[in-house]
């Protein structure tokens, strides 16, 4: 079991002085409202009116290659869109949208440090697969990831969700302080009677494509693509024999 400690005064994350972002740290419930409510709305929404437009000719294409459930293709569809705004951000050293966010918002946040240290780990985050290992708390799920086996906490805000133990997720996740998580939007989730099957071949394809792969974000959307398609597959199948 994980322990917290909330009650480490000294340790906990500010407003004004915190000028690096720790994971681990906890911050005070007033600031994770900040950053979880007020802030996550004013820069989603930023990015989505910077780059919905410029990532739409992606996912049409991708989503022409990997057709998806009607009820999942609304997630999946948000997910596509982060991982192409962080990928873009991965490699843009000079201003990218994390960046000319700050900067539009300088005097703003001036007094509130905590901010751009928080967007910035943002940056950092890179899209994964994980099993559902237990809910342990209302919303709050213990998560392995698939690849390196190390569990995580995640808090969930959507209500509408539901996983069982051993559900198969994909999504990325953005740190909120004492080593919890969140998705940065409703994580991609696969059928129940597929997972087992899809598990065993992302296991597979990334050793194939491990060695050949630089960045991350392009080995995770190989994997993600054979995932649909053997998701789809299982599911065309299961059809034809109903």
């Amino acid at each position: 079991m994980r322990t917290h400690h909330t009650n480490v005064v000294e340790f906990a994350q500010t407003v004004s002085c915190t000028k690096k972002f720790r994971h681990d740290y906890p911050i005070p419930e007033p600031i994770k409202k900040l950053l979880l409510i007020d802030i996550y709305h004013d820069f989603t929404g930023f990015v989505l009116s910077q780059y919905l437009s410029e990532a739409k000719s992606f996912i049409d294409e991708f989503l022409s290659f990997h057709p998806t459930q009607s009820y999942k293709k609304f997630l999946l569809e948000q997910n596509l869109f982060w991982w192409y705004v962080l990928y873009q951000n991965s490699m843009n050293d000079e201003m990218n949208v994390i960046d000319q966010y700050v900067l539009e918002n300088k005097m703003k946040y001036r007094k509130k440090q905590i901010i751009p240290a928080w967007l910035n780990e943002w940056g950092k985050a890179v899209p994964k697969f994980y099993l559902m290992r237990n809910k342990h708390e209302q919303q709050k799920y213990l998560l392995e990831d698939i690849l390196n086996r190390k569990e995580v906490e995640v808090s969930l805000n959507n209500e509408n969700f539901y996983f069982h133990e051993g559900a198969f997720v994909a999504g990325t996740l953005i740190p909120i302080g004492n080593s919890v998580y969140f998705p940065v939007v409703d994580f991609y989730h696969f059928t129940y009677e597929t997972s087992v099957e899809i598990l065993t071949h992302i296991l597979f394809y990334y050793k194939n494509y491990y060695d050949t792969t630089t960045s991350a974000y392009q080995l995770f959307l190989h994997l993600f693509s054979a995932a649909l398609q053997i998701e789809n597959q299982i599911i065309e199948k299961n059809i034809e024999k109903a």
